[in-house]
């Protein structure tokens, strides 16, 4: 075993681990990467992360460089959790510290399941209400802050967080909170990093107030959380909102302490299929004013696709021409979610194919679930990566946006079916590429570049719903002007001077890098 392995199992009550085969089982994620690290940390306590950071810190000031990557459950679609250094697995920091069910709090390792969590609250009527894989962890959620189809009614993970605690990049623990002028000041004259990070970060909005007011909630690109920071006027100082997308790049998450909402009423769906985009988003529009749990929106081509792999929904007994879509739900009380279904049908001409949940069919509602899995997993020649996902597009631009998307197809010769959230405007489509064919790698490059380019001409963002990661940044951070580049990387040096968490995410992105650890193999199991 490596030296390092052998003096870090000495001194921590978890594992850090070195075996070939351990290392390839955190080598992928999500992604359409693939990097090997050097070791794998599978630490049970914060004082074990705490150690762990410290001594790689104490490596980096003697110019032996072991950059840190923090993974949740190995969910992510960006590749912030890769590393060729080491990995920090949260896997056993899963525990409920404590729940106050009156005041609807609850206190978790960061390490804890979305699925876990809600199996804690059920019991006590409480839910958090985000919809993302139940395995993914808390943690991963804040350090993603993705915008799922919740968050237009919920506002997402952002809106339940109270505060965090965090290890720093020299070892040293922080909890978050909310700081008056004068627990500011108090901090400030204090002598830690936790007392620079308060006085530079201060500093840094002065100084960029003006970039940092234009930033807004449609992009995850770089810190947007700065905008959040000063609060009721500037009145107040909470370093948290900087950690929300920030993808492990500026410390490790350990604990978290969030706000929940009292478990809702099952929801109640219908859909509606429209032959063209227009329609289908008018009607979507007009369901704004009932304040829907959400309104999804899929191009029915990927219904085509899966019917001969014998996996259309069975509510899809209709054969229509090719169109769109829209599936929404609401989670009121039961006689008020029927009102309001029954004013939606009232929207719809007669001759609409319309079906809404009933206890009948109700299952048969889980299987649009089911039947977009199996369109993301039945493929001819090879895999559809997460290449082009969880990007925005504004509704202004959605119609026109699909016109230009038709042409990139004919010109990549791919299918380029979209679907997502139309309440949050965000979006995803999966080509098929071989990723084993070196030309398949070139061609997925080159449609990501493309792709940019055309979402950029109809003010979309490629990191509308989630951060940039490792890939991303190939196409989107050549045409950040160099403010924008300067402010990213001014807040990474101040948590993180020697630039030891999620090297290569944000700032010190590589485009080599990225472009060499392209997998050249499928990722086993179910893509999601």
């Amino acid at each position: 075993m490596n030296k390092i392995a052998v003096y870090l199992n000495r001194h921590l009550t978890g594992n850090v681990f070195d075996k070939d085969s351990i290392l390839d089982a955190y080598s992928t994620d999500r992604s359409m990467l693939k990097i090997k690290p050097r070791f794998v940390a599978l630490p049970e306590t914060t004082s074990d992360i705490r150690k762990i950071v410290r001594f790689v810190s104490q490596l980096s000031e003697k110019k032996y460089h072991l950059p840190i990557a923090v993974r949740g459950s190995g969910l992510s679609k960006t590749g912030a959790d890769l590393t060729d250094g080491l990995v920090i697995s949260m896997e056993k920091m899963n525990h409920t510290r404590e729940l106050d069910a009156h005041d609807r709090l609850i206190h978790v390792q960061a390490g804890i399941s979305l699925g876990k969590l809600n199996a804690v609250l059920a019991p006590h009527g409480l839910t958090l209400p985000v919809d993302a894989d139940p395995r993914e962890t808390i943690g991963s959620l804040i350090a993603n802050a993705p915008r799922d189809k919740f968050s237009k009614r919920y506002g997402g993970i952002m809106n339940y967080v109270d505060r965090v605690e965090v290890v720093l990049a020299n070892g040293d623990l922080i909890q978050t909170s909310r700081l008056n002028f004068s627990k500011l000041s108090g901090k400030k004259d204090e002598k830690s990093l936790e007392s620079e990070i308060y006085q530079k970060i201060d500093e840094l909005i002065d100084k960029n107030s003006d970039d940092i007011t234009k930033q807004t909630d449609d992009s995850r690109l770089g810190y947007a959380g700065l905008r959040h920071i000063r609060r009721n006027h500037g009145h107040t100082f909470d370093l948290l909102p900087v950690f929300f997308g920030s993808e492990g790049s500026l410390g490790v998450i350990t604990e978290v302490i969030m706000r929940v909402e009292v478990l809702p009423p099952h929801p109640h769906r219908l859909f509606a299929v429209f032959n063209t985009l227009k329609s289908a988003t008018e009607f979507a529009d007009q369901l704004e004013k009932f304040n829907p749990l959400s309104v999804e929106l899929y191009d029915t081509r990927i219904f085509k696709h899966i019917d001969d792999y014998g996996k259309k929904p069975d509510l899809l007994t209709r054969k229509f021409e090719d169109g769109y879509l829209v599936l929404t739900s609401f989670n009121d009380k039961p006689a008020k979610a029927r009102r309001k279904i029954h004013h939606v049908l009232r929207l719809l001409p007669k001759s609409a194919y319309v079906v809404s949940e009933t206890v009948k069919n109700s299952s048969d509602f889980d299987d649009f679930a089911t039947s977009l899995t199996s369109f993301l997993n039945d493929t001819t020649k090879g895999e559809r990566p997460n290449l082009l996902h969880d990007f925005f597009v504004p509704k202004s631009a959605l119609e026109e946006f699909t016109k230009d998307l038709t042409k990139l197809e004919k010109s990549s010769k791919q299918k380029l079916a979209l679907f997502g959230s139309y309440a949050t405007d965000i979006y995803s489509i999966r080509p098929e590429f071989d990723l084993k064919k070196v030309d398949d790698r070139r061609a997925a490059l080159t449609l990501l570049r493309d792709f940019n380019e055309l979402l950029k001409s109809h003010d979309g963002s490629l990191a509308g719903g989630l951060p940039e990661g490792r890939l991303k940044p190939i196409v989107i951070y050549p045409d950040l002007d160099p403010d924008q580049k300067q402010l990213i990387t001014d807040v990474k040096k101040i948590f993180d001077a020697q630039n030891i968490f999620a090297d290569g995410v944000k700032s010190n992105y590589d485009t080599r890098s990225a472009v060499r650890h392209l997998r050249t193999e499928p990722i086993p199991g179910i893509i999601d």
